[in-house]
């Protein structure tokens, strides 16, 4: 028995080395470690309780996932914030939310009113600055203008991204993606004596909502939503490379906001962190998870700035009202 446990041990020791090499491999040449680096939160909580099960059992055999543990710091960083914040009254506050599964209570007639209160009062309460969207629906302008009463609408596009903020409107425009619900806005917005261009974005999904709820379909259809997975990783590089290459002629200092749709451990990631901070680095805390799911640790919304822009707070806020988590940051330029 314990030589079938050590087995699998190495197997999974294995895997999360691999999760390592995800962010260094672009999706176009190959998605095997992407597929590895999607499921690095399980693969380091497995590797845990069975260090702690050799630990008790036999001592010598733990120094595997051990070993394979500590290799991955940097990669758990990205995951479980070490950073001490506090709430600061400093500084303009930025949040980043994909509303998606709020259009559903939009929707219904039932009881709508009431769901359009509570989004309101939410928005109140928290009461951020800057509000970045994702999966915001024409059909559900006018609902849209009671949540956000006390915000300017910043939008090229009736469908997708935009961008609602109490500072005044120096400039603004769209990036356009493969769908119209893929999409970005952006916005150069008058903060007090400086300007600031702010995005937001939500690019590709990755089509599988469905399966990555349900651990006997991830097991039966592994290789459909690695190719789904795969197809959609190398569309999001490349539409954030166009991102990339929009806010390197900015004027000012540029703050990346938005629904990803990747995880910490992609190339993705990788990509837009060589030359951006991620808020959540900076000033997050505990474990990091932006989209409800059967997966703990799924953070696929995110801010980025440039490096000088001091980030003060990073909070990932318990909402009922979507499926995403929205993410609030509070920085100073």
């Amino acid at each position: 028995m314990l030589r079938i446990l050590l087995f699998i041990n190495i197997i999974l020791a294995g895997a999360l080395l691999l999760s390592y090499l995800s962010p260094f491999v672009d999706p176009s040449a190959t998605g095997f470690f992407a597929f590895f680096g999607l499921g690095y939160p399980f693969l380091l909580i497995i590797n845990v309780l069975i260090c702690l099960f050799w630990i008790v059992f036999k001592p010598k055999y733990a120094i595997l996932s051990v070993v394979a543990i500590i290799l991955g710091f940097s990669p758990l960083k990205r995951t479980f914030g070490m950073a001490k914040s506090s709430p600061s009254t400093k500084g303009f506050t930025v949040m980043t939310y994909n509303i998606g599964k709020a259009n559903y209570d939009l929707h219904r007639e039932k009881g709508r009113q009431k769901k359009i209160d509570r989004f309101n009062r939410f928005v109140s309460t928290s009461a951020p600055n800057i509000i970045c969207l994702q999966e915001r629906r024409a059909i559900y302008a006018d609902h849209y203008k009671q949540i956000f009463d006390n915000y300017n609408l910043v939008s090229s596009s009736k469908t997708g991204t935009a961008i609602y903020t109490q500072f005044p409107v120096v400039n603004s425009g769209m990036l356009a993606f493969d769908t119209k619900f893929h999409n970005g806005t952006w916005a150069d917005l008058k903060i007090g004596k400086d300007t600031c261009r702010i995005y937001s974005l939500h690019l590709s999904s990755n089509k599988v909502p469905n399966l990555t709820d349900n651990v006997k379909e991830i097991w039966d259809e592994s290789k459909y939503i690695l190719d789904k997975y795969n197809h959609h990783a190398k569309l999001r590089v490349k539409q954030l490379d166009r991102v990339l290459a929009h806010a390197e002629d900015s004027p000012y200092p540029v703050v990346i906001n938005g629904d990803f749709n990747d995880v910490p451990l992609s190339y993705l990631y990788q990509k837009i962190s060589d030359s951006y901070q991620d808020a959540f680095l900076e000033a997050g805390s505990g474990l990091a998870q932006t989209y409800r799911s059967r997966f703990i640790g799924l953070r696929i919304d995110y801010t980025f700035t440039n490096p000088h822009i001091k980030i003060l707070n990073h909070e990932i806020l318990d909402s009922p009202i979507s499926d995403h988590l929205p993410v609030v940051t509070t920085m100073t330029l």
